[in-house]
């Protein structure tokens, strides 16, 4: 099978999405105000990341769309949101550093297999 070498770019993008998830999973179990059942919900949401990352390595692109989408609603969360400056300003770089990364390496994902319109 004539399989395309994956990107660097995508490696990049996958290991920041790791190190940005962690932060948001510290951020959302260490939040006091949250109950314990909505902060493991979100938790558990925001963990779905790391499969779509996992995804994105194996160079599927309806999980490089969930990375994208994730990282779209961080960045909202991240202008919207309340909390200190610094958290919030990391959490939209990195967030916006990801979809980058992902955009870069869009091309070189093999084309789709659509069928034939007859």
């Amino acid at each position: 099978m004539n399989q395309r070498p994956r990107p660097r770019t995508l490696a990049w993008a996958s290991s920041l999405v790791v190190l940005q998830t962690s932060g948001e999973v510290a951020y959302v179990v260490g939040r006091g105000e949250y109950t314990a059942g909505l902060r493991i919900g979100l938790a558990v949401v925001l963990a779905l990341q790391l499969l779509f990352a996992q995804g994105a390595m194996r160079m599927s692109a309806g999980s490089v769309l969930a990375l994208m989408a994730y990282e779209m609603m961080a960045v909202v969360a991240a202008i919207a949101g309340d909390g200190a400056v610094v958290i919030r300003g990391a959490l939209a770089g990195s967030a916006v550093a990801v979809m980058v990364l992902l955009l870069v390496s869009i091309s070189a994902f093999p084309p789709p297999d659509l069928p034939k319109i007859t």
